[in-house]
């Protein structure tokens, strides 16, 4: 208002003196209009000198200045005011009061300074949010919004525990043309089996010696599909699986640990995983079923059990029992209410479930199956060869405390916040135990997305795309800001919850950490959180690549997307307790929990081998396996790591799980001989209580107390187990 009254009154003036003054030179009096009549439309433009600033929590305070440009020659005032949408807490982690701010006459900014409170509370990193109103003689243009990001200072690292001597022991290169996806160890013959995936070959290595691994020969899996995947190992019998070409069923290829191909048989459609039954009387295959690019073609997912008792060279197609889906397509309506994705182009249930990975419980009566794009469970009845359940996971609130994570490659610091994002659990690799009497499951939550031509569920939360309900996020804008999500890789297939066009809920692919499960009512019963961030973060070596990628050392390339990737797991029972072993796929290394008591799992150690100063070491951990000291070469619990992108196995030694001094004594006095024998006849330096296995495990005779022992079969491998547990072979020649 005072701008348009100036104005008016100029030009009466002007007006007047023109009327007057008939010998003022014209040139002149026109210049001095111009002059005038410009700096009089100059505004005085009120905003922030700087969009956002970044503290530590015991800074104690943030300038916030104001500035001013063309300052007035009255009385310029603002609001500051906070906004609501902040996760720092007013009078807890800083203090403020909406305020006006007066600009003296000329006064080009003013200073505000907001007090940070050094609080002894673990509140995360927070971040408040300051905003401009109400102007009074000047107009707010340009940064009219500042936040200030907290950065905790309090620790909530777990802290490495000294329960498990965990030490990197080797690094030993596959195949530097290939890859190393998948490793499988036979204790008998102390021989690793690695699925290169890459060239459809199992690489054979004597693993006599952990630290001079040496290859024995490469079995070529090329004529059978075209591309290996998976490979697993039980009583002298190797099981790998092949896709094969134009969506045709894939093959299981059976062989001894020599390498001898023996029965080939077809499973479903893409065997993305292959494992025994304890007994090792079954192989199950998880066949995932995935479409083509442009969607065209969508197999059906399924699982495959095959009967390997006849030995791996007599197994018959009529072995093979297939299990699909087919009869939960009825139960569409009601599977997607209940959050369980089905979302593929022309999708029905059986089209759309993709099985990424099995357990097999210790009885061998049930399995359970990951459905990781979709987000859920399958449950298999192994008695009746049924799959009798499907169970939505559903998600993970990263606004709840102890949920924090880093959701920017372009913010300069770890920011590991509370944000209204949900994650979907999406596990890839899956264990199981059992604690007084009841079978947990345990998740390595990887997360995963389809990204096809035909269906691409990726989106950025900034792209223009991504429309959020303006209801539910007021503050659209900050979030949609690169610093914070705009960046972040979410789902447009999931999160519109009222079907209006917009999106009510944020949801993620993965959740950055691994879960254990009540296996009978499906109920989460422990997620690590922030875990593996923050011991990523805090770790004085690997610190410096945090959430960076398999192929990258850029600090937080992967944090817009699924930070570290929980991939693969196994578990295993120690000293009497039970430890979880979990690979992350993009800094890689290892993760060490004790699960003992699955409501309060402890963080034990992590691990890496990759390098530091350039790209190199170990990189992208897939595969993992533990080998207990009784079966070890070296009577030590190894863990191994099969490195997908590096072509690499790492080997850990546990140096405090040992072969007890008994068992040792008896594993190394117990002799048989001749061994092998060719004669039909063994005998042993003791008496002992003999049973004896053909190698599926299948049992063939009890002997109580004797010296030797009649072998009038087949040539081949067996295996005599004495009643103190002590396993040797006997191979018949």
């Amino acid at each position: 208002m005072r701008t348009k009254i100036t104005l008016l009154l100029f030009l009466i003036s002007l007006q007047s003196i023109k009327a007057k003054t008939f010998t003022c030179n014209h040139s002149a009096t026109e210049r001095l209009s111009k002059n005038i009549i410009a700096s009089t439309f100059l505004t005085t433009d009120i905003s922030f000198s700087t969009e956002f600033s970044i503290v530590n929590e015991n800074d104690n305070s943030v300038n916030v200045i104001i500035s001013l440009t063309n300052p007035s020659t009255g009385t310029t005032s603002v609001d500051l005011i906070a906004s609501s949408n902040s996760t720092a807490t007013n009078g807890t982690q800083y203090t403020f009061s909406n305020q006006t701010v007066t600009f003296a006459a000329n006064e080009t900014s003013v200073t505000v300074t907001i007090p940070i409170i050094n609080n002894t509370s673990f509140y995360g990193d927070t971040y408040f949010i300051l905003e401009l109103s109400n102007p009074v003689d000047g107009t707010i243009v340009g940064t009219t919004k500042k936040t200030v990001y907290i950065l905790e200072d309090e620790e909530n690292t777990p802290s490495t525990s000294s329960a498990l001597d965990i030490n990197f022991l080797a690094s030993y290169l596959v195949d530097a043309t290939g890859s190393a996806e998948i490793v499988a160890h036979d204790p008998v013959s102390q021989r690793l089996f690695v699925m290169n995936s890459t060239v459809s070959k199992i690489e054979i290595l004597d693993f006599s010696n952990p630290s001079a691994i040496t290859p024995i020969q490469s079995v070529d899996l090329s004529t059978y599909g075209i591309g290996g995947t998976s490979i697993a190992v039980k009583n002298g019998m190797i099981a790998a699986t092949v896709e094969t070409a134009n969506f045709a069923n894939g093959k299981v290829i059976f062989m001894d640990t020599n390498g001898n191909i023996g029965a080939v048989v077809e499973v479903g459609v893409l065997p993305d995983m292959v494992t025994f039954t304890p007994d090792g009387t079954k192989v199950i295959t998880a066949n995932e079923g995935q479409p083509n690019d442009d969607y065209t073609i969508d197999p059906e997912g399924s699982i495959s059990i095959i009967d390997v008792t006849a030995g791996y060279n007599a197994i018959q197609q009529s072995d093979v029992t297939l299990l699909d889906f087919n009869a939960f397509d009825s139960q569409l309506a009601t599977l997607k209410a209940n959050n369980v994705r089905i979302y593929g182009v022309n999708a029905s249930v059986s089209k759309d479930l993709e099985p990424e990975y099995i357990t097999v419980a210790a009885d061998g009566l049930t399995a359970w199956v990951t459905l990781q794009e979709n987000n859920a469970l399958a449950t298999i009845d192994l008695v009746t060869n049924q799959i009798t359940t499907i169970t939505p996971l559903g998600f993970k609130d990263h606004m709840l405390a102890g949920n924090e994570f880093d959701t920017s490659d372009q913010f300069g610091e770890i920011f590991m916040g509370n944000w209204p994002v949900k994650g979907m659990y999406m596990p890839d690799a899956i264990a199981n135990y059992t604690v007084g009497g009841t079978t947990y499951l345990v998740t390595a939550n990887e997360g995963d997305s389809r990204d096809y031509n035909g269906l691409s569920e990726e989106k950025r939360v900034g792209s223009g795309s991504f429309v959020l309900d303006p209801t539910v996020f007021p503050n659209a804008d900050f979030l949609k800001d690169n610093k914070n999500l705009g960046r972040l890789t979410v789902s447009n297939v999931t999160g519109d919850i009222d079907n209006d066009g917009d999106f009510d809920e944020i949801h993620v692919f993965g959740t950055r950490s691994f879960s254990i499960w009540n296996a009978t009512t499906g109920a989460l019963v422990y997620d690590s959180g922030s875990d593996f961030e923050r011991i990523t973060a805090a770790d004085p070596v690997y610190g410096a690549l945090f959430n960076a990628s398999n192929s990258s050392t850029s600090l937080k390339n992967r944090s817009d997307n699924k930070g570290p990737e929980p991939e693969g797991i196994t578990i295993a029972e120690i000293d009497g307790a039970t430890y979880a072993f979990i690979t992350l796929e993009r800094i890689g290394g290892l993760m060490t929990y004790d699960i003992t008591n699955p409501m309060a799992p402890t963080f034990i150690s992590y691990k890496n081998s990759r390098n530091t100063s350039s790209l190199g070491g170990d990189l992208g951990p897939e595969g993992i396996i533990y080998i207990a000291p009784q079966d070890s070469p070296v009577n030590k619990g190894l863990v191994i790591m099969a490195n997908e992108v590096s072509a690499t196995l790492s080997l850990y030694e546990i140096s405090n799980d040992l072969l007890s001094n008994e068992s040792f004594t008896q594993k190394n006095n117990f002799v048989i001989y001749p061994n092998p024998t060719k004669n039909g006849k063994v005998y042993f330096n003791e008496p002992v209580s003999i049973s004896l296995y053909d190698m599926v495990g299948k049992k063939l005779i009890e002997k109580e107390n004797t010296l030797s022992l009649e072998m009038n079969y087949p040539k081949g491998i067996y295996f005599i187990k004495t009643k103190d547990g002590i396993t040797q072979k006997v191979v018949v020649e």
